[in-house]
C-alpha cells in the first residue's frame, strides 16, 4: 500500500469510530511519508494519528504525539498544525480537568489559527478555550470567545458544534463569574456542559460518567 493507501485506510476508520486502528494506519502513512521526503504529508498523518488516540482516550500517547506535531510543526514554520497541535494539548488538559493548563495550550492555539485566518482551528482553539474559562470561572472572556466559535461553526456548516457552543452559552448565561473558595467545577471535556453533582461526586472518585448531553464518557 502507498502512504495515502494507508491515510485514507486511517479517515475512514476513523469515520467508524476505531480509533485504535486508525492511529495505526496513519503512523504507517506516517513513516512512510518521512522516508519519502513529504514532510507536509507526514504531518497531516500525524495530525490524524493524534486526534485518533485522543478520541481512543489514550491520552498519554496522544499527549506525546501532539508534543512531536508541535516541534515538527514549529521547526517547519506550519501554523496551521502548531494551532491543531495546541488544541489537541488543550483538549487533553481539560479531559484532566487542569482548566489553567488548557487556558495555556488552546489560547496559544487560538492566536496561531487567528495568524493565518484558519477558521477551522479559530473555531476549535476557541470553543475549548471558551470550556477551559468557565472551569477557571472567567465568564465574560468565556462568552467572547465561545460567540466567535459558534459564528465560525455556523458559516462552516457545522451545525452540530454549533449546537454544542450554543448549548454551552446557554448554561453559562446564568453564571457569575470568579467562583474563589467555591469547589471545583467538573465539565464534560467534550462539550463544555456542567455536570450534576451526583454525576460529579461519581466522577471525582474515579467512576466512569457519561455527559448527558453529548453522549461524552469519561473517567
Amino acid at each position: 500500500m502507498t502512504p495515502e493507501d494507508d491515510l485514507k485506510e486511517a479517515l475512514d476508520l476513523f469515520g467508524r469510530r476505531e480509533y485504535k486502528k486508525a492511529a495505526k494506519a496513519a503512523e504507517k502513512a506516517q513513516k512512510k511519508f518521512e522516508k519519502d521526503g513529504l514532510h507536509a504529508r507526514a504531518i497531516e498523518a500525524q495530525r490524524v494519528m493524534a486526534d485518533s488516540l485522543l478520541n481512543a482516550r489514550d491520552l498519554k500517547e496522544a499527549s506525546r504525539v501532539y508534543e512531536s506535531m508541535l516541534k515538527t510543526s514549529q521547526a517547519r514554520s506550519m501554523v496551521s498544525y502548531q494551532a491543531a497541535a495546541c488544541w489537541g494539548l488543550g483538549e487533553i488538559a481539560a479531559f484532566g480537568m487542569d482548566y489553567a493548563k488548557a487556558v495555556s495550550h488552546f489560547k496559544l492555539g487560538l492566536d496561531l489559527a487567528r495568524k493565518i485566518a484558519d477558521k477551522w482551528y479559530t473555531a476549535w482553539n476557541g470553543f475549548g478555550l471558551g470550556k477551559a474559562y468557565r472551569g477557571t470561572g472567567k465568564l465574560t472572556e468565556a462568552r467572547e470567545v465561545l460567540t466567535e466559535a459558534r459564528d465560525l461553526f455556523r458559516e462552516q456548516n457545522q451545525s452540530v458544534y454549533a449546537g454544542w457552543v450554543e448549548h454551552l452559552l446557554g448554561e453559562i448565561g446564568g453564571e457569575v463569574s470568579s467562583r474563589k473558595g467555591e469547589a471545583k467545577i467538573w465539565l464534560c471535556p467534550m462539550c463544555g456542559s456542567k455536570y450534576p453533582a451526583e454525576t460529579a461526586q461519581r466522577l471525582s472518585a474515579g467512576k466512569m460518567v457519561t455527559c448527558e448531553y453529548c453522549g461524552t464518557t469519561v473517567g
